[in-house]
């Protein structure tokens, strides 16, 4: 007796769905694998990497590695690294800044980052200083001012310079204390999002003004203001992108007191 063609057929079929069969099995386990894991890197799903955070804790500017990122006890009044040989408010190097982090922060909500995000860059005494040029500016040298209570000739010399001694910073900070006492990490050089602040810091403060006689018992006083700046908190990373307020040094004046 012989089989027929469509016996032959009916065979093959057999074994063409059976195939597709084991095939569609395997499929289905490892989709259902790659799922359970949260991530597939296969080909029928695409693939998300989640962000990777250092554990190295000083990155944050906690050293101590109860302070880091992740960790209930982070101190944000606690003084990143950077801070440690400065008396400003401020750091204008990090070697521990996050970078990664704010550029996620970032990526996750562009056109709201866009909102908030606001600078000049280029910023001189050629804007910002009346009568005063950039280049006069960063020319003023006060090497020769001791800032002295007695007024010997360093007080009545000199060159060109403002009344009272002073540093003057164009700064992008990387990191500042807020008005709160809590450091935060300012967004700065990251992709190319700048955040310029003109702080003056009196080199002398409390010292004699000069060319003013001794009579008139003048000081050098610190001045400051409050400037906005988008900001990270290293505490709480999930908090994204905010603004924040921070009291930099604006100015170095002389002040008469009355009499």
């Amino acid at each position: 007796m012989h089989s027929g063609p469509s016996v032959v057929s009916t065979a093959r079929n057999r074994t063409m769905d059976f195939s597709v069969f084991v095939l569609l099995c395997t499929s289905i386990i490892a989709l259902t694998e790659g799922l359970g894991g949260g991530y597939y890197s296969g080909s029928l799903l695409p693939v998300h990497h989640l962000p990777v955070y250092s554990t190295d804790h000083a990155q944050y500017g906690y050293d101590n590695q109860e302070h880091g990122y992740g960790y209930e006890k982070c101190d944000p009044t606690q003084p990143p690294p950077c801070a440690a040989n400065t008396s400003l408010p401020f750091c204008l190097e990090d070697p521990y800044y996050p970078h990664y982090e704010i550029k996620d922060a970032i990526s996750a909500d562009p056109h709201k980052f866009q909102k908030k995000y606001s600078d000049i860059p280029d910023q001189s005494a050629d804007d910002l200083v009346d009568g005063v040029a950039k280049d006069q500016e960063s020319a003023f040298d006060y090497t020769y001012y001791t800032g002295a209570g007695t007024y010997d000739k360093t007080h009545w010399e000199g060159p060109e310079g403002y009344i009272c001694p002073s540093q003057v910073l164009y700064a992008q900070p990387k990191r500042a204390v807020n008005t709160e006492g809590k450091w935060r990490v300012i967004v700065n050089a990251v992709h190319y999002y700048t955040q310029t602040a003109r702080v003056e810091v009196c080199l002398f403060p409390n010292a004699g003004c000069r060319l003013l006689a001794p009579c008139y018992k003048s000081k050098c006083t610190q001045k400051y203001v409050y400037h906005r700046l988008l900001s990270w908190d290293p505490c709480d990373a999930y908090r994204g992108l905010f603004i924040d307020t921070y009291r930099f040094q604006s100015a170095c004046s002389c002040h008469i007191p009355g009499h």
